[in-house]
């Protein structure tokens, strides 16, 4: 499931269903949560926290995105849309190495 690309309804940030990427290990894919990390495609090149992500046929995103690292949400796997893709290995090493960063780890 890590590194899989869902939509979601997010009434937190946006009153539409956005995409978002599972980060959560697959260790614990068991729980009724998933961690995640929400995308946009708004250009915010000032942010070193955000993962440009080009679209392709295997991760199903139809516009350049960002995976925003520093918008971390763990939400019931009931609010998770349809599964739209997987982010490519490429793409998921820079989301872990941000993600480290984001969390001081």
């Amino acid at each position: 499931m890590r590194g899989e690309i869902w939509t979601m309804r997010d009434d937190l940030y946006a009153s539409k269903a956005r995409p978002v990427v599972i980060v959560q290990s697959d260790e614990i894919a068991g729980f009724d949560s998933v961690v995640l990390c929400l995308l946009t495609t708004y250009d915010n090149t000032d942010a070193a926290t955000r993962v440009r992500v080009e679209p392709s046929a295997e991760n199903g995103l139809e516009r350049t995105s960002f995976v925003m690292t520093e918008k971390i949400a763990s939400v019931s796997r009931s609010m998770l849309g349809k599964r739209i893709g997987i982010l490519e290995e490429v793409y998921m090493k820079q989301v872990s190495q941000s993600l480290k960063v984001v969390l001081g780890l």
